[in-house]
């Protein structure tokens, strides 16, 4: 278990340190924009092919959009731009003017879904998920349901004797992830993992789980205000950990139920969120949030120091979730920093009336401190949702 925890935190701090550097300052140059944006190539890898219960309604949210310090240049069917250095952002013109606009304006956010001039919020999701850990590794695959509403949950404490401390029914909200494994390393059984947050998370929204909730149990994360509490249930058995911090200060977490079971599915625990990692924090999804993608463009980006990026959105079709129609984007997208050895490329579509991808594979391709050479896939496809219309 804390290999496998290990290796998830290797690649999320990884990840994280890639996706500030190659978003950082530096020199702004325009390329020609290609025709599609995987101007990288990867190691080989095997390419899979493509392939709740009732909760309450949220009532607040809490997200936070990234900002970016660079921008790229943009082109459309009929215009290139091309711009230096300089301080104000680089502007395309057509010469029609389109007869349809729409922007991605909340990716990857819990965030209202907007249809008919109505508002709506998403309680539930069900995506088709694979992972590949490394280009050796099977392909595993997974059926995830989300779902997010309130609920009351018991809440107890220690103290520094080892004293146990009931704190009561809390009211806070519930993100439950269910996990049924189509082919899972040693999860065969349907896994169900339920964090609890004392107001609205959205990164508790689109994650499969909270990878960092062991770090609730230091003295230092002890003292976290909203996070209340994590369960997993597994062929019977179940764990949970409650923090006491949000409602009663002076103890420590805890920790009730069997954890054995954990330590027999810690790969897959891992692969889960390592997957989920490579296919939402490598991907430059707010670039999307100023540009109409309801006609074909593309944009490159370049520091000229070894870093590089490539982008291009065309329209296609649509797609129907709960009784719903919604526009469909296909996406192409592509990084290379050649100084850290760090290859990134993914596609997918996505509808710029949802903050949730509609379907996404990226593969992120790193290497280590001895040149090997590591390869991770993740693909996501959005199989069902529900929709809550906001009330008034």
């Amino acid at each position: 278990m804390r290999k496998a925890m290990a290796i998830v935190m290797m690649v999320l701090i990884f990840g994280m340190a890639v996706a500030s550097g190659c978003l950082g300052g530096g020199e702004k140059t325009s390329t020609a924009p290609p025709t599609t944006a995987s101007s990288t190539s990867l190691p080989t890898t095997s390419k899979p092919s493509s392939s709740p219960s009732n909760t309450s309604f949220p009532s607040e949210t809490a997200t936070t959009q990234p900002s970016t310090t660079t921008s790229s240049s943009v082109t459309s069917p009929t215009t290139t731009t091309s711009e230096s250095q300089t301080p104000s952002p680089t502007t395309t013109t057509t010469t029609t003017a389109p007869t349809e606009e729409a922007y991605w304006e909340h990716p990857w956010e819990y965030a209202p879904v907007k249809i008919g001039g109505e508002s709506y919020w998403i309680t539930y999701y069900k995506y088709d998920y694979k992972v590949q850990p490394n280009q050796s590794a099977p392909v595993y695959e997974y059926i995830i349901e989300k779902s997010v509403g309130k609920e009351s949950v018991d809440v107890c404490g220690m103290d520094l004797m080892g004293n146990k401390k009931d704190l009561g029914e809390q009211e806070v909200y519930a993100y439950r992830t269910v996990v049924t494994p189509v082919k899972g390393k040693a999860l065969d059984d349907t896994l169900t993992i339920t964090v609890w947050y004392v107001s609205n998370m959205s990164e508790a929204f689109l994650y499969p789980w909270d990878v960092m909730w062991m770090g609730y149990m230091s003295p230092t994360g002890a003292t976290d205000k909203n996070f209340v509490g994590i369960q997993f249930e597994y062929k019977g058995q179940t764990m949970r950990l409650t923090n006491p911090a949000p409602f009663q200060s002076g103890l420590f977490p805890c920790v009730e139920g069997d954890s054995d079971s954990l330590g027999e599915i810690g790969d897959d625990l891992s692969y889960l969120y390592m997957g989920w990692v490579a296919v939402i924090h490598l991907g430059f999804w707010y670039e999307w949030s100023d540009v109409n993608v309801l006609v074909p463009q593309s944009g490159a980006w370049t520091d000229l120091q070894g870093h590089s990026w490539a982008w291009s959105t065309t329209p296609d079709g649509t797609a129907s979730y709960s009784g719903h129609t919604f526009k469909l984007v296909d996406f192409q997208w592509s990084y290379e920093g050649t100084v850290e050895g760090v290859k990134l490329q993914g596609q997918g579509k996505f509808s710029p009336d949802l903050p949730l991808v509609v379907e996404s594979e990226g593969y992120y391709s790193y290497q280590d401190e001895e040149g090997k050479t590591t390869v991770i896939y993740g693909y996501l496809k959005l199989e069902d949702l529900k929709l809550e219309k906001v009330s008034p």
